[in-house]
């Protein structure tokens, strides 16, 4: 997706089922504030010129909310994100891990990554980084004439040389970071040109977005677009990967892979552990005013009907477990569960996928409660059936010798 994704580590793999007894929830998506320094056509955030900021108090509710859940796993990622998190001063995050920090039990590992834009990035942000051992995502569409094209400040100029300023500097640092790429309509001929550019500034990590229909972003440029020239974006970059013979990793491939290798154990399972999206408080968002939704990140805070404000409660006024009985969280998750039985029943792809993303449904199908987005299409179906093709073909070849 053009958004949630950027959510996920690039080489981040499906957890396993959690045990019985064990906790659920080990990634939290906190959103300090909605400004962002730059204004990117496709992105779905509505209110990414506002300056507002979390308080202290806020953050302080949020995390001791979070610690003293019974929801929470043995080690949890905190996902900073949504406008730009480094329009966020680095004193206030100085704050904020230490209270993190502090806050947690002795037995829960806090880790923490940024998705960033990467325009903002100097040598104190860089020094910050390596002091917190923070993971860090990129977001950058390829070479200059492809990224420029939709990554561009209020005013029109391009961010290509900001954020690749940003990239040699974590790289001299000794940081290590991925990149998450939004495959758009101009983007589909050139897929050889993005790999090249990837390959010649040492970004061996990456993923691709789909440019959707999602929240702000009224319209995707893949519209009317071949299918086939989707396709063959992603199978370019396949045949591309391979030939690296394991240097590269491209998150939908890797994934795709490993859910392939893994099967399911419990074909009759009604309950889809994989997909975190689809599971209540698989990921907790919190915004920068204390309200937190569960699902698909990117839903926090838009008003969507029937729903009005897709928001669970405040972390002021109402626990998270306490969350899950309202009428609303009852019908959100009967309709995303409707979903998900539709693509159980509807879908071939489902044991490796566990029915799609919320988001994507309701932006792309109107509701919950239904199957195919063009999100599943495209980053899900395509790089399964090209691992899958790979796959007998290497099993074909070995049985022949």
């Amino acid at each position: 997706m053009a958004t949630d994704m950027e959510v996920n580590q690039v080489t981040e793999t499906p957890p396993a089922p959690p045990a019985e007894g064990e906790s659920w929830l080990r990634l939290v998506v906190l959103q300090p504030s909605p400004f962002c320094n730059i204004n990117c056509d496709y992105c779905y955030l509505p209110d990414r010129a506002q300056t507002h900021r979390m308080s202290p108090e806020t953050l302080q509710r949020a995390v001791g909310e979070i610690f003293s859940s019974d929801l929470i796993a043995n080690e949890v990622t905190f996902v900073w994100h949504a406008g730009e998190p480094l329009a966020v001063p680095i004193p206030w995050y100085e704050e904020a891990f230490a209270l993190i920090r502090d806050a947690a039990p002795a037995d829960i590992k806090p880790v923490h990554t940024f998705q960033s834009n990467g325009t903002l990035i100097n040598e104190r942000w860089c020094e910050f980084f390596n002091r917190w051992d923070a993971h860090l995502g990129l977001s950058i569409d390829g070479p200059e004439f492809i990224h420029d094209i939709h990554r561009q400040t209020r005013k029109g100029s391009g961010t290509h040389a900001q954020a690749m300023r940003g990239a040699r500097l974590l790289r001299e640092s000794g940081r290590d970071f991925h990149v998450i790429a939004v495959v758009t309509e101009q983007s589909l001929d050139q897929a050889d040109a993005i790999f090249d550019f990837f390959m010649e500034n040492g970004i061996f990590r990456f993923g691709f977005n789909i440019d959707e229909t999602e929240g702000a972003n009224a319209a995707s440029s893949l519209e009317g677009v071949s299918s086939d020239r989707i396709e063959a974006f992603f199978r370019r970059m396949f045949e591309r990967q391979k030939a690296e013979r394991g240097r590269v990793c491209i998150r939908e491939f890797d994934s795709a892979l490993h859910r392939i290798m893994r099967g399911r154990t419990d074909e009759t399972e009604r309950f889809v552990y994989e997909n975190e999206q689809v599971r209540p408080f698989g990921i907790l968002s919190i915004d920068w005013r204390g309200n937190f939704s569960t699902y698909s990140p990117e839903l926090l805070g838009l008003t969507l009907d029937p729903y009005g404000e897709f928001s669970f409660g405040s972390v002021h006024e109402t626990h998270l477990s306490d969350a899950i009985q309202t009428p609303k969280f009852q019908q959100v998750l009967t309709d995303i569960q409707a979903g998900v039985e539709r693509c159980r029943t509807e879908c071939a792809y489902f044991d490796l996928c566990g029915g799609g993303a919320p988001a994507n449904k309701y932006f792309e199908n109107g509701g919950f409660a239904t199957s195919a987005t063009q999100y599943c299409r495209y980053a899900v179906k395509v790089p399964i059936n090209l691992v899958l093709q790979d796959l007998e073909i290497s099993l074909g070849t070995a049985a022949a010798n």
